[in-house]
């Protein structure tokens, strides 16, 4: 390995080591002392979509995530409109319990007001609070809250939920804590 290979890899591994400094940092912002799950992608249909953390509290049951605040954050690879993700979003949510036409309309405005576009690389964390509801962050930065327990239940069981979706993830999440 040449002078100019080992530079380019120390480099390339700053930088590595400061995105994870800097998703630890804002997930302790968040939700201090919390700690990361291991890493889940999720595909659909062979698309590569994003990749799927957890980071819980000490404690934190996947059977019963309910109970306990954690973090959830997915890092993209690939781009998608904001609008595509809640509408996406109210999709799996409607798989999982009763939603009334009238929740359905707000959920959606609101879910679409919050989440914004993304790229490949950008990070979307939702921060759940039991009896409270849910708080969206991207790139570090608080987008708002959506303060609807029921709302908050059904939007994290798109992971967590036993009729989830991507049934492997949770499985991993579960093996894993």
């Amino acid at each position: 390995m040449n002078i100019l290979q080992c530079r380019l890899w120390q480099i390339l591994l700053v930088v590595v080591l400061s995105n994870v400094s800097a998703m630890a940092a804002a997930n302790e912002t968040i939700l201090p002392g919390a700690k990361p799950s291991s890493t889940q992608r999720y595909q659909f249909w062979g698309f590569e979509i994003y990749d799927a953390r957890l980071w819980t509290s000490p404690g934190f049951s996947v059977q019963q995530y309910t109970a306990s605040p954690f973090v959830l954050e997915l890092s993209y690879l690939r781009n998608f409109e904001g609008v595509a993700i809640a509408k996406r979003s109210m999709d799996e949510m409607r798989k999982l319990g009763s939603i009334n036409a009238a929740q359905e309309k707000e959920w959606l405005k609101a879910m679409t007001d919050i989440f914004p576009n993304v790229r490949p690389g950008d990070r979307l964390m939702g921060f759940y609070k039991p009896n409270e509801g849910a708080e969206f962050w991207f790139q570090q930065k608080r987008l708002g809250a959506i303060t609807d327990p029921q709302f908050a239940k059904l939007f994290f069981g798109i992971w967590l939920h036993e009729a989830t979706s991507a049934p492997a993830i949770r499985q991993a999440w579960i093996n894993g804590l």
